[in-house]
């Protein structure tokens, strides 16, 4: 990961996936089709919702699949515009980056 990361030049790679008005849709595993796929997994901070013996996955049509327990919106639009505030060096792996909302 670069140290320092372009703030306008990912700003408006966001903004560009958010108009592109990708599709949210969802759909079930098991937790052992989980386990048998590590690679869903893209962060370690926040582990997947497991235990129930199943897990919903979360998928942007075209961007994105992760195991998710949260809520969503139904497409990338219903976000609107944003702008990176801040980028912050967590460590050597790791960064913190602050998104804001525009108006």
């Amino acid at each position: 990961m670069p140290d320092n990361i372009d703030k306008e030049a990912t700003t408006a790679r966001l903004n560009e996936l958010i108009t592109g008005n990708h599709a949210m849709s969802t759909r079930w595993i098991t937790d052992e089709e989980l386990d048998a796929n590590p690679e869903l997994v893209r962060t370690l901070s926040a582990p997947p919702p497991k235990g129930t013996g199943k897990v919903r996955l979360v998928e942007f049509d075209g961007v994105d699949l992760q195991p998710c327990g949260g809520t969503h919106v139904a497409s990338t639009r219903e976000i609107g515009p944003v702008r990176i505030q801040k980028v912050e060096k967590k460590g050597k792996m790791n960064r913190r980056i602050t998104v804001v909302f525009e108006e």
